[in-house]
């Protein structure tokens, strides 16, 4: 099995960006972030096989000390690969930047970790559809730019999740303050 670190988003943002699996679903583009079984998230970290107490202890040494935050996604971004990747692309702010850092501090002696998500490779996403044929990487993008308008997205936890299938380990919600 793998694991993600994952900071999951309110429930306004959920529900718009499930909006939007599910457009490039009835549109025949890509049903797999709509059929997985997961939220809608930026990955932080993904492993291969992890310790689950000990990783659950590292994330809540990172989590108890951080705050619920806001995250503007103003635009969209493909990784052409043969999984053909549409997402949304949040501005790089230094609070998601020193979270990430922090957190793959505090991982540093863990083993299994993937290169794309480790700091100086690591390109902040939220997935909006996976597995997209090339030849309707224009009509995704057509679908969720006719009526996109950038959103602000509230980050309340850090989820370990196990996929495939996917299925939550443990949530750690983030303190609440005013922004």
């Amino acid at each position: 099995m793998s694991f993600s670190i994952e900071l999951h988003f309110d429930e306004k943002s959920n529900l718009i960006i499930r909006n939007m699996w599910k457009k490039l679903r009835e549109r025949g583009i890509s049903a797999y972030m709509d059929q997985y079984g997961g939220f809608p998230h930026i990955a932080l970290a993904v492993f291969d096989d992890i310790d689950i107490l000990e990783m659950e202890r590292l994330i809540e040494k990172v989590a108890e000390n951080e705050s619920m935050f806001t995250v503007k996604m103003p635009s969209l971004g493909i990784f052409p690969s043969n999984e053909n990747v549409l997402f949304l692309s949040p501005a790089a702010s230094a609070t998601l930047i020193n979270l990430h850092a922090k957190l793959h501090r505090t991982l540093k002696d863990t083993e299994g970790k993937w290169e794309y998500y480790l700091p100086d490779f690591w390109v902040p996403h939220c997935t909006l559809g996976m597995n997209i044929p090339k030849s309707k990487l224009h009509d995704a993008l057509d679908a969720i730019v006719e009526d996109y308008k950038p959103l602000d997205v509230r980050i309340e936890t850090i989820q370990l999740v196990e996929f495939n299938p996917v299925k939550l380990v443990k949530s750690f919600k983030l303190h609440s303050r005013a922004e």
